[in-house]
């Protein structure tokens, strides 16, 4: 496996994570769940560039996030090729555009990945979810937890990450394992919904 590059994650992570926490004054919520060690994928909803920092912001394990490989170019891409993140060849979900996820879950590291595909600029509480996360799953033996990204991501303004409980898909079909997970993704932001409105 050609060796991921990190230091950018190392360098950056801890300051974009502090400088989020003092301004948008996320609430974390389950951050517990995830485990100090073994492989695992966290899972969950994409509604803005911010959405890998809040991720990180629930645990002191790095974070291998994936990204469509048309993001490795330019300054973005010395960056993105510099803080841990995996190419995903774009249009494709065989398990060869996932190798160097797969690799890095089998090293028992943490995987990140949104399965909408991209951020979702709709009204809509979620788009489809692609195969990604399932499919990695089910390659690596891994658990997926999911999470949700909730709020106005505006200062002060109730922003909120919930992570969910593992769930194991490995023996499950990948259609029906995706569709669990789109549904887990769902329970936690109709929950930080139900707890809004409960407040007014």
């Amino acid at each position: 496996m050609k060796k991921v590059s990190i230091w950018m994650y190392t360098l950056v992570q801890p300051i974009a994570s502090f400088l989020l926490k003092i301004v948008y004054q996320p609430k974390i919520i389950n951050k517990q769940i995830i485990p100090k060690e073994d492989r695992v994928i966290l899972a969950g909803n994409h509604k803005m560039m911010l959405d890998p920092v809040l991720v990180s912001c629930g645990t002191r394990r790095l974070i291998h996030f994936l990204a469509k490989d048309i993001f490795f170019t330019g300054i973005r891409g010395f960056f993105m090729k510099r803080a841990g993140t995996l190419p995903v060849h774009s249009g494709k979900i065989h398990k060869d555009s996932f190798k160097s996820a797969i690799d890095i879950l089998n090293q028992d590291k943490v995987v990140g990945i949104f399965p909408e595909g991209t951020r979702n600029y709709t009204q809509k509480q979620l788009l489809p979810f692609k195969r990604g996360a399932v499919t990695l799953a089910q390659e690596t033996g891994s658990k997926i937890i999911p999470f949700a990204i909730y709020g106005r991501y505006l200062p002060f303004h109730g922003l909120r990450i919930e992570f969910g409980k593992p769930i194991d898909v490995v023996n499950m079909e990948l259609k029906e394992a995706n569709q669990l997970l789109e549904d887990e993704v769902r329970k936690l932001l109709v929950k930080a919904e139900k707890e809004k409105a409960g407040k007014k």
